[in-house]
């Protein structure tokens, strides 16, 4: 029988471009059951200041708490600002970044809150309304949702299956 090895969270995983930020139940988007959550170094990846979308437009496809890559690539779909700059990140050699779902970043709150800017909101993939999309503040570890329209930093974040770490 495999056993799964994890390294702790917070550790650099090298050959997977970042550190493991979460493990995920529920299904990733290679169909698996569980999930890791890799946070790539801050270096390159933390984009500042960019309005998640217009205000008042509805964005279909984008409302998953869960799932960020399906809310991303809705995202890209409409032709986004914030999801371009993310899905074509290329970043220590991984091109499948996206922005994680609402309860995604609020697991990298819980485990790995060192690795962002604690004066910083950072949104997620997740619409709220036609006007609002969901952040997490990394210095109180609030959730809530602003405007689509301000400006906050994003941090991409990729999933690999636990079978990754199977021995």
């Amino acid at each position: 029988m495999n056993t799964i090895q994890l390294p702790a969270i917070g550790c650099f995983v090298v050959s997977q471009g970042g550190y493991l930020g979460a493990i995920m139940r529920g299904p990733a988007a290679d169909g698996s059951q569980d999930y890791a959550l890799i946070v790539p170094a801050a270096a390159g990846a933390e984009i500042e200041a960019i309005a998640w979308a217009p205000e008042y437009v509805k964005i279909e496809g984008v409302d998953s708490k869960t799932d960020g890559v399906a809310n991303t690539a809705a995202m890209a779909a409409a032709d986004l600002d914030l999801a371009k700059r993310i899905t074509t990140l290329d970043l220590h050699g991984f091109q499948d970044w996206y922005l994680p779902a609402t309860h995604e970043l609020r697991a990298l709150y819980i485990n790995v809150p060192e690795l962002f800017d604690k004066d910083e909101w950072y949104w997620s993939s997740t619409q709220f309304s036609r006007i609002n999309a969901w952040c997490q503040d990394f210095e109180d570890g609030l959730s809530g949702f602003s405007g689509k329209g301000l400006e906050l930093r994003a941090r991409p974040v990729r999933q690999i299956p636990l079978s990754h770490f199977t021995a």
